[in-house]
């Protein structure tokens, strides 16, 4: 899969034609897998270049601003998770108040068939595009015939009787639901950050940790204690990890099984797999030791580890 930022570049290699699909994919979850699954296949069958179209920074943010909506997939993380599926080209386009201002037509006329020359367009069942979200399937349907493209409809990933959504797997992160959003996506979520100097107070309670600032704009899950594994070292570490209720220095402090080494200013990620407990202010050291031990002999259990 080749990343382009400008989709004018791809004109010469388009001749024949592409097969493309828009949309944010925040997270990259079972319904937009269950569209580009579809797009590859028929780009293969009608021989053109499969192509996804995203947007960078997530159009709310423009649109929006007031609104603070968490990614639950950082850009680097998104572009990762969509080139496991065979596309020939992502493209990513810088979303500002110019292309938000693009009518549906506009958008049509000069990106979808003027830069990439879509013969083939696919997508979800209630996607919208252009200024005013005045682009969806039934403005394509209508126009795109004539420009000799077709379009086709993809219907939602269905899970526990819902369609799955980006919405869903936010409040299930923020529920401390972590498995259940898992379910819904193609990769478990994770946090990305890097590794900072803490107080040291894991140390002197006998469960050293490791300190993570979480990357700016991320998802956090809701407080309390998880069980991990952490990417680190180029390995997978399991661990307790502790998300704060209130961060001052960082978000989350790991409690890795197993690991022992410098790992200050380097980039990690965390993934949590289990909520197993709320976050708790304990009134001494004792009451949070013991606590503490309790939590390490559950996660451990879980991760199956002796």
């Amino acid at each position: 899969m080749q990343v382009v930022r400008d989709t004018g570049l791809l004109k010469s290699y388009l001749k024949e034609g592409s097969a493309l699909t828009v949309g944010t994919f925040d997270g990259v979850h079972l319904g937009h897998k269950k569209l580009i699954n579809f797009l590859v296949e028929e780009s293969a069958r009608r021989r053109l270049k499969s192509i996804v179209i995203t947007f960078e920074p997530h159009p709310i943010y423009v649109l929006r601003p007031e609104i603070k909506v968490e990614r639950i997939a950082m850009p680097d993380e998104k572009i990762e998770r969509l080139s496991k599926f065979g596309l020939d080209y992502l493209t990513i386009l810088d979303f500002n108040e110019q292309l938000a201002n693009r009518t549906a037509m506009q958008f049509f006329t000069d990106i979808v068939r003027g830069d990439l020359n879509a013969r083939f367009v696919a997508l979800g069942y209630n996607h919208t595009f252009g200024k005013n979200r005045e682009g969806n399937l039934d403005f394509l349907r209508n126009i795109a015939p004539s420009a000799g493209c077709e379009v086709s409809a993809v219907e939602p990933y269905v899970f526990e009787n819902a369609p799955v959504s980006s919405s869903r797997i936010r409040k299930a992160v923020r529920d401390g639901e972590v498995e259940k959003a898992n379910r819904m996506l193609t990769q478990d979520f994770s946090l990305p950050g890097v590794i900072v100097k803490g107080k040291g107070l894991g140390h002197k309670l006998g469960y050293p940790t490791i300190n993570i600032k979480v990357d700016a704009g991320k998802l956090l899950p809701k407080p309390g204690v998880y069980a991990s594994i952490a990417s680190i070292a180029d390995r997978d570490v399991p661990g307790m990890m502790y998300v704060h209720p209130v961060p001052e220095m960082c978000e989350l402090e790991v409690n890795l099984f197993g690991f022992d080494g410098e790992v200050y200013d380097t980039h990690t990620k965390i993934s949590p797999i289990k909520f197993t407990r709320e976050a708790v202010k304990f009134p001494d050291y004792e009451s949070l030791t013991g606590q503490l031990a309790k939590d390490e002999k559950e996660i451990k259990r879980y991760f199956g580890i002796n």
